[in-house]
């Protein structure tokens, strides 16, 4: 197996270990793409349905909608310099951060 593989081997295993943490914790995920773009959709612990985003420099979450990957009721982003390749560990971070600052921002 050559580095390529390898490394891909690990990103694809690092986001399987991502979303099975996070089914844990209460969120529907699934990872539908690891690189160019990274995708992971599913629902948030509340049932209100995502779209997890990272392509180019930009990392969004769409939350809410009929479709929350193409009309989101709400959506916010970040910068991340290799966003399409981008790491478990930073997705994590980000997703995270995104779904906290809706919750924030939609308590009642």
């Amino acid at each position: 197996m050559d580095e390529t593989q390898l490394w891909h081997q690990h990103h694809l295993a690092s986001w399987l270990r991502l979303a099975a943490t996070l089914r844990t914790e209460g969120w529907e995920t699934q990872v539908t793409c690891t690189a160019a773009p990274v995708q992971v959709d599913g629902a948030l612990p509340n049932g209100e349905r995502f779209y997890f985003r990272a392509r180019h420099s930009d990392v969004s979450l769409g939350i809410g909608g009929d479709d929350p990957a193409d009309i989101p009721e709400w959506e916010a982003s970040e910068p991340h310099q290799e966003a399409s390749y981008l790491p478990a560990v930073d997705g994590e971070a980000i997703i995270r951060r995104l779904a906290r600052r809706y919750l924030e921002e939609h308590r009642h």
